[in-house]
């Protein structure tokens, strides 16, 4: 691994652990997971009763909590608190809004088999750890987020050493006005004698940063390197009798001293990025939406889970009508060997995907699953080398493969878990979970203005206007609002596709085939073949794209010796396919986050990296109540689900399911700054 990326992913790996007396047992830090005397028992005594979770969470007066926990482990504190947490809410009549952040970070995660033969252990909480093993990701650096929908619990896991986890979190808190305040915290880690990383003084400052007064915190250690810096930045620290054998635990309150500590005088652009910052606001009631393609519906779809209302706009009489509205569209992860920020994006947004679709009733996923599995021919021998030294590197065998031998080995991959959907059925499915009362879907309405009026925003139609708190623009590359939203230079391509049927090649390929082109199989030894990259301006479909792509899909099929149309067979298909258009930005990630201030921003930082800026000379540089999640390119499929749950994660002020790295990485203001450094 060379790449700085590269190194960052190597500080992950998986658990070694071994079998002992029936217990497992860590081999790097020479200890057990959970007491053998009642594993069950100690965690509820220790972080469960240490914390006094049963008393907070029967306080009304507050809906959601957060516990953050160091040391994931074999889950069974994840497992313990969330069977509780059902239990209080149930008890005290919760309404659905209610929620559990439950965030856990682990630099050693377990893998799925031995995570499997631990929670035999528990069998009380069987359906719990069946759930959480179905959505398990793969063992890579990042944040890792889960919705379990049916316990009001989001489960993020950070899959990254403690420091650069609690930084990651203390980034996000600093960008959204100290959003992320902290009720309760597990310090479940290894021995501090044995697992000095996790112990560190500078872990427990920022706890406390991430703390409010009367955080609550946890622990069976009480060792000095613990006590010590834990006082030291404000918690009081109370001994409680330990459980089974151990004498004594720790428990926990932050109560900060009332003093204002010296704040730099100048930013440190080193490790500061201000302009990032976002104006903190009351979690809205309802919403606008403009665009009703598959970022505008599972924008929908994401703050509709967050107990959010929508209005979504659409001008066409039906949704996807525009690139979104594609046959078929294929996702597969677009791994590169250096797994920079794109791969990155990509790859958590393939997970993230996977981990919806697995969730999925049997009937609804049978209904947007065109084809699983799919071929990828790489560039290059040399390519799919590098691709599989990255797969050895980061142990991502269980999600991409060797091709059969029939398939051309030589530059192929298989991404069993990869898909064609159809999007159109996706884009209603993401409307049709969001509850009746919770949307407005207003189709044939084309929003001609945003104007602001007074602190919210006019959204004025072909058919009345209408006044929210937040817009949020998901148009794509047609829409006349795209120069009021996107302030920077953006791209432009048409794509077409092509339907055929050919019953001798539907015998003998039954799995999407990807390189320039994608070929999907259908029912019926039916054929989607996608899609070009045009810069024309024709709605309508032509015979020369159409031409273009079925050359292409001619020399693929004989590099692989597979059948296909002959020349006159081509010839003489008819038009059959559809048409879209993709908005792209500069560098091909997608643009999500709130509407720069672009007169304020460059205001406040021409000349950025030639002057000392004054801290109390800066402020926030979004445009309150508006929101961009677009220009997807050809990547909305497999990026939009996880974006969209990063943008109703800023607009509820909530935990995001991406890195800080990754929000820089997509947020609108990047393109103004290059343009100033």
């Amino acid at each position: 691994m060379s790449s700085a990326h590269l190194k960052k992913f190597a500080t992950v790996k998986p658990a070694k652990i071994e079998w002992r007396n029936n217990q497992p047992f860590n081999l790097e830090f020479d200890d057990i997971y959970f007491s053998s005397e009642g594993g069950v028992d100690e965690s509820n005594y220790v972080f469960i009763e240490g914390n006094q979770l049963e008393k907070d969470w029967s306080n009304k007066q507050q809906s959601d909590f957060s516990i953050i926990e160091l040391g994931f482990g074999s889950g069974l504190n994840f497992f313990n608190t969330v069977t509780l947490w059902q239990q209080i809410t149930k008890q005290n009549a919760y309404n659905k809004n209610n929620h559990l952040h439950y965030l856990s970070i682990e630099k050693r995660p377990l893998t799925v088999s031995d995570l499997k033969l631990i929670t035999h252990h528990w069998p009380q909480f069987s359906k719990l750890s069946t759930k959480l093993i179905r959505n398990y990701p793969s063992l890579t650096y990042g944040r890792h987020q889960i919705f379990l929908k049916e316990y009001q619990v989001t489960l993020t896991l950070f899959f990254m050493p403690v420091d650069d986890a609690l930084q990651d979190l203390v980034t996000e808190s600093n960008y959204q006005a100290d959003k992320l305040k902290i009720d309760h915290w597990f310090l479940d880690g290894f021995a501090p004698s044995k697992n000095t990383e996790m112990w560190a003084p500078s872990t427990c400052e920022k706890i406390a940063h991430l703390s409010k007064p009367g955080t609550r915190l946890a622990s069976f250690s009480v060792a000095s390197q613990v006590k010590t810096p834990l006082k030291e930045v404000g918690f009081k620290i109370i001994k409680r009798k330990g459980f089974g054998r151990k004498r004594e635990m720790l428990t926990a309150t932050f109560a900060p001293p009332q003093t204002n500590s010296p704040t730099a005088k100048f930013i440190n652009l080193k490790y500061e990025r201000p302009w990032l910052h976002y104006k903190q606001t009351t979690k809205p009631k309802q919403v606008a939406i403009i665009g009703g393609g598959i970022a505008g519906c599972a924008t929908a779809y994401c703050l509709a889970q967050k107990g959010i209302a929508v209005d979504i706009f659409e001008h066409s009489k039906h949704l996807a009508s525009q690139a979104s509205g594609a046959a078929a569209g294929i996702f597969h992860p677009q791994l590169t060997s250096d797994m920079n920020y794109s791969s990155q994006f990509s790859w958590l947004g393939y997970l993230y995907l996977l981990r919806f679709l697995a969730e999925l009733p049997k009937v609804e996923k049978d209904a947007v699953i065109i084809q699983s599995g799919l071929i990828r021919l790489l560039d290059s021998a040399t390519q799919k080398d590098e691709l599989l030294n990255l797969i050895d590197e980061l142990r991502l065998h269980n999600w991409v493969s060797h091709v059969p031998a029939h398939i051309n080995p030589e530059r192929s991959l298989l991404f069993p878990h990869a898909a064609a959907l159809n999007m159109s059925k996706l884009c209603k499915l993401f409307i049709n979970q969001i509850d009746t009362s919770q949307k407005r879907l207003l189709l044939n309405t084309s929003v001609t203005a945003v104007n602001q009026q007074d602190n919210q925003w006019e959204v004025i139609t072909n058919q009345q206007k209408l006044v929210y708190q937040h817009v949020i623009f998901c148009g794509g590359a047609k829409s006349q609002l795209h120069n009021q939203f996107i302030n920077f230079s953006t791209n432009v391509t048409r794509g077409q596709t092509c339907a055929f049927s050919h019953p001798l090649l539907g015998e003998q390929l039954k799995q999407i085939l990807c390189e320039q082109i994608y070929l999907v199989p259908h029912e019926n030894h039916a054929f989607i073949l996608g899609a070009t990259f045009d810069e024309l301006h024709d709605d309508k479909l032509n015979y020369h794209s159409q031409k273009n792509l079925l050359d292409k899909a001619t020399n693929l099929l004989q590099t692989m010796q597979l059948p296909f149309l002959s020349d006159s067979q081509k010839q003489a298909l008819e038009l059959q396919g559809t048409i879209g258009y993709r908005l792209h930005s500069q560098d091909r990630l997608p643009i999500v986050g709130g509407v720069t201030d672009k007169t304020k921003l460059t205001h406040d930082f021409t000349g950025l990296g030639q002057k000392r800026l004054l801290r109390d000379k800066l402020s926030y540089y979004n445009i309150p109540g508006l929101w961009l999640n677009t220009a997807y390119g050809s990547h909305g499929l497999i990026n939009s689900l996880l974006a969209s749950q990063h943008l109703a994660s800023l607009i509820n002020n909530d935990i995001s399911p991406i890195p800080q790295t990754l929000a820089e990485a997509i947020h609108p203001a990047r393109f103004i700054i290059k343009k100033l450094k």
